[in-house]
């Protein structure tokens, strides 16, 4: 695949052995596949992805791996179907990782190094081999056999006690966040081993905890705890530092903006973009220490200004003054309403034959002003001709003997 100005993406030329599954991972191995590396998703009938089989499917009944997630995390990857339970199916395995730059897995425990696809045993197949390792508590320490899902983990790595009002319990965050936080670090360690390579002809590998690339977003919390002994607090909307600083109901039927000031000279602003230059001199609200002292009284002016007013009304006319203020925006904004998102950052694609399109995003990182082209997710077991004739130039005959044996799907 190029990109639509004719220009090579970026990771061409770079193999994959992608042994991913479920969500963190091929959310992870998406973004190479996306940006030109050729991701070859192994895969086993014996043991079936779970984003294949469950999910959001079309409204007229599931055809053949019609599910959203699925489809959202696997573009433009090859996919295989090899059986890893048969020494002939680990030697295919095996002979993929002699030809990749790359492998990937975020199973727990020791099950890669049960199938003999540890790192030890792959750096004897090809010396100068990356390998990531993404298990939810990584591959040491006193949790190293322990799984969790999505909301387990964002629970373990602090996110969840943030969430939520001071006087209610932690209410978590509804989409599965670490699940599309922890690939972009994963990315990233890929991406600097490549670079490491490059400069000494050393593989690497990666140990990379789900859990602790959540903590990596905690902010400033664990200094706050080390250093004074203090919790903090769970501040639902409000913040620290900003003042007013909320989600704030607005017409029609669960309509919200969020509006954040961080300055008495923003908080002007605000006041004369409301036509209320009276609040302004109020002094329950002239300064940041009165705004926080009033805070509920504060709010209850914002809401009054902004209940009336359609939610993109309030952002275009707060913007037009300099003040940071957002659509709370629902999926019918993003699909229908926004004049960017679509045909943009949200690209349909589609099966060949097949009537069911997906609606999927593409990478937010744009090359030269350009996301990367998107081809729909692989059906199991697609590519296994290309791959085991082609790549590993196994002949017609083997070829066949691995499917009666069992070794190939």
């Amino acid at each position: 695949m190029t990109a639509s100005n004719g220009r090579g993406l970026p990771l061409e030329g770079i193999r994959v052995a992608d042994f991913f599954w479920l969500i963190a991972g091929p959310a992870s191995s998406r973004v190479l596949a996306d940006f030109g590396a050729e991701v070859i998703k192994i895969e086993s009938l014996s043991r079936v992805d779970r984003i294949r089989e469950g999910g959001v499917q079309p409204p007229e009944g599931a055809i053949a791996d019609s599910n959203g997630v699925f489809n959202d995390c696997n573009t433009n990857k090859r996919s295989i179907s090899l059986n890893l339970s048969t020494p002939r199916g680990v030697e295919l395995a095996k002979e993929i990782v002699r030809r990749s730059d790359v492998v990937t897995n975020n199973f727990t425990g020791d099950r890669m190094e049960r199938w003999g696809l540890d790192y030890a045993s792959l750096r004897a197949i090809r010396p100068d081999v990356i390998m990531l390792s993404m298990p939810v508590m990584g591959t040491t320490g006193p949790y190293v056999r322990y799984g969790a899902y999505g909301n387990g983990v964002i629970a373990f790595s602090g996110l969840s006690t943030n969430m939520g009002p001071p006087d209610r319990p932690p209410i978590g965050i509804a989409p599965l966040y670490s699940d599309f936080s922890a690939p972009y670090f994963a990315t990233i360690a890929i991406l600097a081993a490549l670079h490491h390579r490059e400069l000494t002809g050393e593989g690497q590998f990666i140990d990379l905890a789900q859990a602790e690339s959540g903590m990596a977003l905690l902010g400033t919390g664990p200094l706050e705890y080390t250093v004074n002994g203090v919790l903090p607090p769970r501040l639902g909307n409000r913040s620290r530092d900003h003042c007013p600083h909320g989600a704030y109901r607005c017409a029609g039927a669960d309509r919200w903006c969020v509006i954040a000031v961080g300055s008495d000279d923003e908080w002007r602003l605000l006041c004369e973009a409301m036509a209320r230059m009276d609040l302004a001199t109020d002094p329950r609200f002239a300064t940041f220490e009165a705004r926080k002292r009033h805070e509920d009284a504060l709010d209850d002016e914002i809401g009054a200004w902004t209940a009336s007013r359609d939610p993109w009304q309030v952002m275009h006319v707060l913007q037009a003054f300099d003040v940071a203020a957002g659509v709370v925006e629902d999926l019918a904004d993003m699909v229908v309403r926004d004049p960017h998102l679509p045909g943009n950052h949200l690209r349909e694609i589609s099966r060949a034959g097949e009537s069911v399109s997906f609606l999927t995003h593409a990478q937010p990182m744009r090359l030269d002003g350009e996301s990367p082209p998107l081809r729909r997710a692989p059906l199991m077991g697609e590519h296994n001709e290309y791959v085991f004739r082609e790549l590993l130039g196994m002949s017609e005959d083997a070829y066949v003997r691995a499917l009666a044996d069992g070794a190939i799907y």
